[in-house]
């Protein structure tokens, strides 16, 4: 169960970008860091293949708890991606996770709008009824279950997580979720509205937010390279400006610069979006980012040691991905790590 302390669990969101031999050797890696979970990314055709990967994952490590980070009702059925989760679970011991989103860029590079919000509660309640054994038939507003189970022995609970940053989202992650990576940035005042929007989902259901895991999702890249580090971590920055503006508000950023990098942000990736990420203040990068030296990541971490939450989820981004989740494990201590 959560606690409030200023020392957190550690997990880390990885996309496929690396090659199968050097993605195995990361997964060793972070291993030995001192992470807890890995989250591998679904990102269509931007990296190679999430359950693939997982799978990798699982035979190249002992005690990482494995989930996609995130995955999303559309380029599959949901009764596939739960025969999928459930196959990753018993590969790696009964260490899997399903993470769940609305999806993003890499959802609409094959033609989906991000899954709304009666879809998602559709996808996590079917999901959970199969993951426990159960035979189903349903109808919902995209999909259908005909006499459908899972037709071997597998775990009772597989956990469901939510990745959100919209307020409908974080309070249906209250109601509905075992865990919930909060991508809103990592400063007090966007995790106090995330919480709050997670306190009104979960009394909606009779739920203590104590009893959910809460994860920061902690974006950008570290490096001794300060300057370096900042400047790759714009594009990860821009990223909230264009996809949740909400956050910005919260901020209290200029609208006008806000405005200006959503109108010049272009492509499925962040590292498509460099015009954007080239208008995005240093201020930005300090509110949404860890991204910068090892020192400036962990003081940004440890703005949130009042809070109730069980982890801080690391994405790294740019070419030196493994060079800075040692940097961010090093931070943070292996004395920090639940």
């Amino acid at each position: 169960m959560p606690e409030s302390s200023n020392s957190f669990k550690l997990g880390l969101t990885l996309q496929g970008v690396e090659p199968p031999d050097r993605f195995q050797q990361q997964v060793r890696d972070l291993e030995a860091a001192g992470y807890s979970h890995l989250w591998v990314t679904d990102s269509s055709l931007h990296a190679r293949y999430v359950y693939a990967y997982l799978t990798l994952a699982a035979l190249n490590s002992q005690h990482l708890l494995l989930g996609t980070g995130v995955t999303h009702p559309y380029t599959r059925h949901p009764g596939i991606t739960v025969n999928a989760i459930a196959t990753i679970d018993e590969i790696s011991g009964g260490r899997a996770m399903l993470g769940l989103g609305a999806g993003d860029r890499p959802t609409g590079e094959l033609g989906f709008s991000p899954a709304r919000l009666h879809v998602m509660r559709e996808m996590i309640t079917t999901a959970r009824r199969l993951l426990a054994g159960e035979k189903l038939n349903y109808t919902g507003s995209t999909f259908k279950l005909v006499e459908a189970e899972i037709h071997y022995k597998q775990r009772e609970r597989v956990p469901i997580y939510m990745a959100c940053s919209g307020p409908r989202m974080l309070a249906l992650a209250g109601e509905l979720a075992d865990g919930i990576i909060v991508q809103v940035g990592v400063f007090p005042a966007a995790i106090e509205y995330a919480l709050q929007r997670i306190a009104e989902g979960a009394g909606r259901a009779g739920r203590a937010v104590e009893d959910i895991e809460l994860w920061v999702m902690a974006c950008g890249t570290i490096s001794e390279d300060r300057d370096q580090a900042r400047h790759s971590s714009r594009l990860m920055a821009a990223w909230f400006a264009q996809t949740a503006p909400a956050t910005c508000e919260l901020a209290g950023l200029d609208p006008a610069i806000v405005s200006r990098i959503q109108a010049a942000y272009r492509g499925g990736e962040f590292h498509l979006a460099k015009d954007a990420a080239a208008l995005v203040p240093d201020e930005m990068v300090e509110l949404f980012t860890v991204g910068g030296s090892p020192a400036e990541a962990r003081a940004r971490i440890e703005r949130l040691a009042g809070f109730n939450i069980t982890g801080i989820n690391f994405m790294p981004i740019g070419p030196n991905r493994t060079t800075s989740f040692k940097l961010f494990a090093e931070q943070m201590g292996i004395d920090n790590i639940r």
